[in-house]
């Protein structure tokens, strides 16, 4: 304790800013990793939440719309011991705009072994038990929704029903602590008449005598219940959105692991400065007798210093950042996969110590190598590494096969990737990033080589690169971790731009038509309410209006697992553009009778292919439906099939739509026709009119605000580049104080020192450069051809976006000058004398 006291935490003392800057990289990692995962876990955590309003109790549910006639059925099951009858809605409040409420119409003659919150009042007050049954607008909403909006008992709430106000009085309040907040109760009776489902059930929950044994009672359930409608588990329903969600959240984990890399990087720049600061105490400990592992333990102490304190502030940061992230990560959940609100931090208590030694390792492993090389120095060749430093200048070959088994590597866990097993996707991008930046020794010391001899006739130049040449071995260091940087940055900029460009094209292609109507609740919602007929017939019968066409959006079942359907009427204005080619003729197939197309994730995700036959539960049974083409989509990575408004019809018997495209005529005016839909519809205020410019605008506000998470990359690429520069040529300024005071002896001035250590930070950014815009386009390919198909099944065409990649020097060299001016300054502060006499 007492030599790490003097040796270690002495020295930290006497260098506070850079060990400032070490705790704060290590703090910044921790924070970023440790919000990432809070936020995913709450997210998780929501949706189970939600699960469990409905669930309680149950070991089994049933998903899907059904008669309420079958529930007395049900309950007679061999193996039921109780079940209940559930009503399931969604409502918006104009009053409170964005805000919503999901209505649960529950029985309580038969709910009370399922519940999982209290309603007070209920079963002790006879009066309020009558106003339960007898009052159609009374309703239970949680504590917390009452306290965040100021409700209290007897309070009227407006409602939006399908585009029909409703008023619900609050009559009683629900206990619970904790779970989803936005929802409310009320007798199953009045619900269906709110929620226009009479004699309808959305789910029926189940207790069964062997929870352990499902199988035999879900048979018997399944027999009697309609081909569309699924019994599961609840538990089900979370692993399925859980499976949904996973690509998201593990691109979050590994972009957080980014903060934690730089943190690596850095370590390893400062415990190098260290080592180099300290090779006269080396000397004199190892001369004294002191052994390589203490040497060794001493400066790993240090990094485990920086570590521990590190550690603890990133901990205390990440709980801060995970309100902010908590908040994205909600709004990307809900406008890509599922409605989802994130009202409580799921804080995973057990991630704390983990997290905390991640940031520990993290600080080690940076530290391991120069902590290695500092123990086995020599104590007459730590006091003099001048030695050192001749011996080192030409890189050894070893490198280059380095390189070439990561990149040989990064092809097979590509093909592993593409083969269902996703998390090799970023190991394929990591071998990828760490084969390139193998070069990095041979690509510095041939850079200083040939800029070298381009600028021979400039002195300083001549002089910086001879300089760069000699100082290679820790010079290629500090171009790895920038060019590591660098090639993130740049592959996230490749991709971002890429896949721009992508929905540019796919848009022009898909939102053709003039003018798109819907309800306004389904932006808070999603597809739960419908146009009604009365609108349809205004909006047809304008002259303007060539050819409409309609969307209704559902959820059905293929071989018990759930996916989206898309039905529209389909015009030749709006063919989608398939794989392979022959969009008029697969199109043309697309319209014959059980034919449907698949997108291209959906297609990936359950490997359907063109041709193939899929078995779709229908109210009239199993039906198999011929997969008449894939074609491109970008609307959700869980994928989407279409069917046309006729096969549709012919099973569902369901005329209701979710929204409408209206393609006017030639020279009609889309504002002209807006203002007659108003005129002539008195509940016109109750839906959205979108033109075609505004929806496209929406889509690009979308496509911004899902690769928001990803610009933090921008701040850690100039984070790296500053400090990594700073810390790379204080080290060499420290070397070369002897020949930095030789040079003033025999007459070169302040500035030209100073010109000469700028001058070496620019070839620093040269060769990052280099390395970096390299790997970078590497990277982008392993993230649009790999990564990307793995997880959401797109198809990108890779694009360069030339004005970016062309700004890059002219940001990243003039950082690299600005990082120099402090190391610069050391250079020639000190005494000439003192200089020349260091060392001797």
């Amino acid at each position: 304790m007492r030599f790490f006291v003097e040796h270690v935490v002495r020295y930290a003392l006497r260098h506070k800013v850079l060990a400032a800057i070490n705790i704060l990289s290590v703090a910044l990692g921790v924070a970023v990793y440790l919000a990432i995962q809070i936020a995913n876990q709450s997210a998780i955590s929501a949706f189970r939440a939600s699960v469990d309003v409905v669930a309680g109790r149950a070991n089994l549910e049933t998903r899907g719309l059904m008669s309420d006639a079958l529930f007395p059925e049900l309950q007679k099951v061999t193996g039921v011991v109780a079940a209940t009858p559930v009503v399931e809605g969604l409502v918006t409040l104009p009053d409170f705009p964005g805000e919503y409420l999901r209505i649960l119409g529950v029985d309580p003659l038969t709910n009370s072994a399922f519940k999982n919150s209290k309603i007070e009042g209920f079963e002790t007050d006879r009066a309020n038990a009558s106003a339960w049954f007898s009052d159609p607008a009374a309703v239970a909403v949680t504590s917390q929704f009452a306290q965040a909006h100021h409700l209290n008992q007897g309070d009227t709430l407006r409602i939006d029903v399908n585009g029909h106000e409703d008023r619900l009085v609050l009559r009683f309040v629900l206990r619970q602590k904790d779970g989803e907040s936005r929802f409310a109760v009320m007798d199953i009776g009045w619900a269906q008449e709110l929620l226009h489902l009479q004699g309808k059930l959305t789910t029926v929950l189940f207790r069964i005598s062997d929870p352990n044994n499902p199988g035999p009672v879900r048979d018997q359930l399944q027999r009697l219940l309609p081909p569309d409608v699924v019994v599961q588990a609840p538990e089900q329903r979370s692993e399925q959105v859980e499976q949904m969600l996973a690509g998201f959240q593990l691109n979050l984990t590994a972009l957080s692991m980014v903060s934690l890399l730089v943190g690596v990087f850095l370590i390893y720049n400062t415990i190098t400065a260290s080592v180099m600061r300290r090779r006269s105490e080396i000397g004199i400990l190892r001369a004294l007798g002191a052994s390589r592992q203490r040497i060794r333990s001493m400066f790993l102490a240090e990094a485990a210093l920086y570590g521990a304190i590190g550690g603890i502030i990133g901990c205390a940061g990440g709980v801060l950042l995970a309100n902010l992230l908590v908040r994205v990560v909600s709004k990307t959940v809900t406008n890509l996969y599922v409605l989802l609100s994130i009202e409580h931090f799921s804080f995973p208590v057990w991630q704390i110590p983990c997290v905390f030694v991640l940031g520990m390792v993290a600080a080690l492993l940076g530290a391991f190598i120069p902590a290695n090389a500092g123990a086995n120095l020599p104590p007459l060749r730590a006091l003099d590494l001048g030695v050192l430093i001749e011996q080192s200048q030409k890189p050894r070959p070893l490198w280059i096969l380095l390189s070439g088994g990561c990149l040989l590597l990064a092809l097979v866990t590509a093909q592993l990737a593409l083969n269902g097993y996703r998390p090799a996707g970023f190991a394929c991008a990591f071998l990828t990033l760490a084969g390139f930046c193998c070069l990095s020794p041979h690509v510095t010391h041939w850079c200083g080589i040939w800029i070298g001899r381009i600028f021979k006739p400039v002195f300083l130049m001549r002089l910086a690169s001879q300089n760069f040449v000699r100082a290679s071995y820790r010079h290629a260091v500090t171009v790895a971790a920038l060019a590591s940087a660098l090639a993130m940055l740049i592959s996230i900029s490749i991709m971002i731009y890429s896949f721009r460009k992508t929905i540019d094209r796919w848009v022009e292609r898909r939102l053709v038509a003039d003018l798109f109507i819907s309800p306004a609740a389904n932006e808070i919602i999603g597809f739960e309410n419908f146009i009604p007929k009365e609108l349809i017939q205004v909006a047809s019968s304008r002259p303007e209006v060539e050819m409409i066409d309609t969307y209704r959006g559902l959820t059905v079942f293929l071989n018990q697992k759930p996916i989206s359907l898309g039905v529209i009427i389909g015009t030749d204005r709006n063919i989608p553009e398939y794989l392979g080619g022959k969009n008029a003729e697969k199109y043309k197939a697309f319209r014959r009778p059980d034919a449907v197309v698949i997108s291209e994730p959906l297609s990936r995700r359950l490997r359907l292919r063109e041709g193939d036959a899929v078995p779709i539960a229908t109210p009239l049974g199993i039906r198999n439906f011929r997969v008449a083409g894939v074609f491109y989509d970008y609307t959700r990575d869980s994928g989407v099939m279409l069917m046309q408004r006729s096969n549709f019809e012919r099973y569902w018997h369901d005329p209701r739509v979710n929204s409408l495209a209206l393609y006017l005529r030639a020279g009609a005016s889309v504002e002209a026709v807006i203002d007659a839909i108003r005129r002539n519809y008195a509940r016109a205020q109750d839906y959205t009119f979108s033109s075609n410019r505004d929806l496209r605008h929406v889509v690009v506000e979308v496509f911004d605000q899902t690769f928001a998470v990803t610009q933090v990359l921008r701040v850690i690429a100039v984070f790296v580049a500053v400090i990594g520069i700073v810390l790379n040529l204080t080290v060499l300024v420290n070397e070369r104080k002897r020949e930095i005071g030789m040079l003033r002896a025999v007459g070169v001035a302040r500035d030209q020192v100073r010109c000469l250590i700028v001058a070496e930070s620019q070839l620093i950014g040269i060769a990052s450069l280099f390395v970096g815009l390299i790997a970078g386009w590497a990277l982008s390919l392993v993230l649009t051809e790999v990564i990307n198909k793995a997880f959401f099944g797109w198809s990108i065409p890779l694009r360069l976006p030339w004005e970016q990649l062309l700004f890059t020097p002219i940001w990243l060299l003039p950082i690299a000058a600005l990082a120099s001016l402090l190391p610069a300054s050391q250079a020639t502060g000190p005494n000439i004398i003192e200089s020349i006499r260091m060392d001797t």
